[in-house]
């Protein structure tokens, strides 16, 4: 077994462990510098190049850098768009990044023990789209999720109304007609926010 890391140009942890939780690979992200790289612990070389391959295709144009350490042997290379395009020196990338890179490879530093770690296993699904969300998609989620509850409090209005009109309750029309117009407003306010939402 091996252990690998995999640094990557996402600049903020949670990002990447957010990303990392939607792609369904497990580890614990850790800060890296100014990077942020995740270590797969008790791996083998074939999983660690396929994370890298994965987490490369995340990362658009820009590479990522991933070490195994196998016995005595590392590995290290670059990958970009799912595939690896170099091969790179390990004590190159070892002396160009921070200490705590070559700690963590060669475990004479638990990646829990990082200061800012966040393992991948602490964030659920819900928890990851919300983090890899922009202000703006946030702020489009939150109106179409208002106007979705004001859709179910009209429609039940609008059946309660109704139920009511049948027994023979003249204003309970007039109750049922209003909550049909406000449950119909919703429902095009909810098709315009996310029609605005998928064209972004």
């Amino acid at each position: 077994m091996s252990t690998t890391v995999i640094v990557t140009p996402f600049g903020v942890a949670q990002q990447l462990a957010a990303a990392c939780v939607l792609s369904n690979i497990s580890g614990t992200i850790v800060p890296i510098g100014e990077f942020s790289g995740i270590v797969l612990a008790d791996t083998d070389v074939k999983a660690g190049n396929e994370a890298a391959a994965a987490i490369s295709k995340l990362a658009g144009k820009h590479e990522v850098l991933l070490l195994v350490r196998s016995e005595e042997q590392i590995d290290a290379g670059h990958y970009r768009h799912g595939s690896r395009e170099s091969d790179v020196p390990a004590g190159l990338a070892l002396k160009n990044l921070p200490d705590v890179l070559e700690g963590l490879l060669l475990e004479t530093v638990a990646a829990e023990d990082v200061e800012g770690s966040i393992p991948t296993s602490s964030m659920t699904k819900l928890q990851a789209s919300a983090a890899t969300m922009s202000p703006g998609r946030a702020a489009m989620a939150r109106t179409a999720l208002l106007w979705i509850i004001a859709a179910v409090l009209a429609g039940l209005v609008t059946a309660f109304g109704i139920a009511l009109a049948l027994g023979g309750n003249t204003i309970a029309w007039v109750v049922a007609a209003l909550g049909a117009i406000v449950l119909g407003f919703s429902l095009w306010r909810i098709w315009s926010v996310l029609s605005k939402g998928a064209k972004r």
